[in-house]
């Protein structure tokens, strides 16, 4: 199994008024909610290739490394994390204080979709929905594995990632590929963030974004890029006697975000 050392990055999460980068088909949320959830895919997509030195995790793909056409793919650790309560209904300031007075909560889910969902498990969970035959590739299709997307932390008061993230969005807008392969066969996946959002009202959900690109001549095509949504009722675990049924829940609901994210933006 070749792996490379290349990551995506993603801004720190903020509360702006902006159309979101990734787009969500789901069904809209609440206006109180959806500045909060736009704002968090902008983030998580707008600024979102930069190389990192980190340890690549370890492929369940071990029957994909043969092949002439290559899938390169991007699991992430960019995990994000917002619960709105009962001011989020006073505008901005409101949401503003939620987040303030919910600040470690968010913390610790963040920490356990960390330990829930790592990058392996996303890579196990793809190997296990068929990820060739839901994109529409080929057996012929080896299977390259990459550093995860980093944390949007890990781009604060590191000018050099900084300035590798600025470099790499320009080769995503110019249509350039994100590592160095000529093969003519050729694609990309990439993982841009999981992000939990907990709203008083209207409940719990998991979004998770990702972008597909493959090779079309001389330039790289995005092929569907965007986020989707699935509830949760189980996570995170109110006491240890749920923290199985917490992991299954987390899990499942990632595959089927992914499966939804192809059939809405990959197949649309």
């Amino acid at each position: 199994m070749k792996f490379e050392h290349f990551g995506l990055g993603a801004t720190a999460l903020a509360l702006t008024m902006h159309l979101p980068v990734v787009a969500q088909d789901a069904e809209p949320a609440p206006r109180e909610e959806t500045t909060t959830i736009e704002a968090a895919a902008e983030s998580a997509a707008a600024t979102m290739e930069a190389a990192v030195e980190q340890s690549a995790p370890t492929s369940p793909f071990a029957n994909r490394t043969e092949g002439s056409c290559e899938l390169h793919i991007w699991p992430t650790e960019n995990y994000l994390g917002v619960k709105m309560g009962l001011l989020s209904g006073f505008g901005i300031v409101g949401a503003l204080a939620d987040q303030a007075a919910n600040k470690d909560k968010v913390t610790t889910v963040k920490d356990l979709m960390r330990d829930y969902l790592g990058p392996e498990v996303q890579l196990t969970e793809l190997e296990k929905l068929g990820l060739h035959d839901r994109l529409g590739l080929s057996d012929d299709y080896r299977v390259v594995i990459h550093d995860p997307t980093p944390w949007n932390e890990d781009l604060k008061g590191n000018p050099e990632l900084k300035a590798q993230v600025k470099a790499t969005n320009k080769k995503i807008k110019r249509g350039e590929r994100l590592t160095d392969s000529t093969n003519p066969c050729y694609a990309e996946l990439i993982t841009t963030h999981i992000f939990y959002h907990k709203a008083m009202m209207y409940g719990s959900n998991l979004f998770t974004g990702w972008v597909f690109r493959e090779a079309d001549g001389d330039t790289i095509v995005n092929k569907g890029r965007g986020q989707v949504k699935n509830p949760l009722e189980e996570f995170p675990p109110k006491d240890e006697s749920m923290i199985e049924a917490a992991k299954l829940e987390l899990r499942d609901a990632y595959s089927k975000d992914f499966a939804e994210y192809v059939e809405k933006k990959v197949k649309k």
